[in-house]
C-alpha cells in the first residue's frame, strides 16, 4: 500500500482506538466523588502505551530517505485526490467555524468588577487567526490547484493559529487542572499540530524536513482524534477536527509527493520566471536569478 494512504490510515485508526481508552480512562481513573485520580489506574497505563505507541509506528515509517523540496511549496503539498482535496476543505471549513465560535466565546464572556473580561484575549487572537488560517489554506489549495504561485505569507498562518489555540486553552482550562492525565493529550494534540504547521511552512522557505513534517502531522492528527474523547466546548471540537482534517490531507500529499520522481517539475513552474514571491523558495532558475539580481542592483 502506498504511504500516502498508510500512514493516514494509521494515524486515523491509532486516533480512533486511543479514543476509546480514553473514553474508559475519563469514566474509571477517578474517584467518584472527590473526582480525584486513581494513582496506577489500569486505564491511565493502557492509554499512556497506545499513544506512544502510535507515535513510535508514525515515527518509524516516516523515517527513511526523502526527497529534498527545495523549489517551492506547491511541489510538496500539492493534493492530487479528491478525497486529499476535500480533506484538505473540510479542515478550511472546521477552522472557520472554530475560529468564529473561539472568536464569540471572548466576545460573549461576562465583564468583571473592574471592566476587563473574563475569558482571555487570547481568544479573541485566536479566532481572527483560525479565520485568517482558514482564508489561507483555502487561497493556497486554490493556487496550487490552478498551477499557479502562491504567497509564502499565507502558509505561515495556521502556526501561528496554533500558537494562540495552546495559550487560550492553557489560560482557561490546563493551568487550573490538577491532573495531567485529563489534559495530557489534548495539549499534545495542540503542541504538535501547531509544529506540523510551523514544519510546514518551512518549504516554503527553502526549509523542509518530510520526516519531522510526517511525524508532527501525522501524529498530531492521531492525538487531536484521542483529545475528542474529553467532550470539548464546540470551539475547540472544530478546531481539533479542522486540524485533523487538514494535517491528514497534507501529510498523504506530501508522502505522495515524495514517491514521485525528483525530476518531475513543480505544478507552478510556468510562473517560475516572473513570479517574485517565488525567488525567496528557490525556484527561479540559475540563469533568471541572476539576471533578476542584477536588474536589482542597477
Amino acid at each position: 500500500m502506498r504511504k500516502s494512504v498508510l500512514l493516514p490510515a494509521l494515524a486515523v485508526a491509532g486516533g480512533i482506538v486511543g479514543l476509546l481508552v480514553r473514553r474508559v480512562y475519563l469514566a474509571t481513573g477517578f474517584e467518584v466523588g472527590t473526582g480525584l485520580p486513581i494513582p496506577h489506574a489500569p486505564a491511565l497505563w493502557a492509554m499512556a502505551l497506545v499513544a506512544a505507541a502510535v507515535v513510535v509506528v508514525l515515527a518509524v515509517l516516516s523515517a527513511g530517505k526523502h526527497r529534498n523540496f527545495d523549489r517551492c511549496y506547491a511541489e510538496a503539498f500539492l493534493p492530487r485526490s479528491p478525497l486529499g482535496l476535500t480533506l484538505q476543505l473540510a479542515g478550511v471549513v472546521l477552522l472557520a467555524i472554530g475560529g468564529f465560535l473561539a472568536l464569540a466565546h471572548w466576545v460573549q464572556s461576562p465583564l468583571s468588577a473592574e471592566g476587563q473580561r473574563t475569558v482571555s484575549v487570547a481568544w479573541a487572537g485566536l479566532g481572527i487567526l483560525a479565520l485568517l488560517a482558514a482564508a489561507g489554506i483555502y487561497f493556497v489549495v486554490l493556487k496550487m490547484r490552478r498551477g499557479q504561485p502562491i504567497l509564502s505569507a499565507w502558509v505561515t498562518l495556521p502556526g501561528f493559529a496554533g500558537c494562540l489555540w495552546i495559550m487560550s486553552n492553557y489560560y482557561e482550562n490546563w493551568a487550573a487542572n490538577p491532573s495531567l492525565g485529563q489534559y495530557l493529550i489534548p495539549m499534545l494534540g495542540a503542541l504538535l499540530s501547531m509544529l506540523a504547521c510551523f514544519f510546514m511552512g518551512g518549504f516554503a522557505f527553502e526549509k523542509g524536513r518530510v520526516t519531522a513534517t510526517l511525524l508532527c502531522a501525522l501524529a498530531g492528527s492521531a492525538l487531536n482524534l484521542m483529545a475528542l474523547a474529553d467532550g470539548l466546548p464546540l470551539a475547540d471540537t472544530a478546531l481539533y477536527l479542522g486540524m485533523t482534517f487538514y494535517l491528514l490531507a497534507s501529510a498523504s500529499a506530501l508522502a505522495d509527493s515524495d514517491a514521485r520522481p525528483e525530476t518531475a517539475a513543480p505544478a507552478c513552474s510556468a510562473h517560475c520566471a516572473t513570479c517574485a514571491g517565488c525567488a525567496p523558495m528557490g525556484t527561479l532558475p540559475a540563469k533568471e536569478e541572476k539576471k533578476k539580481s542584477g536588474g536589482t542592483a542597477s
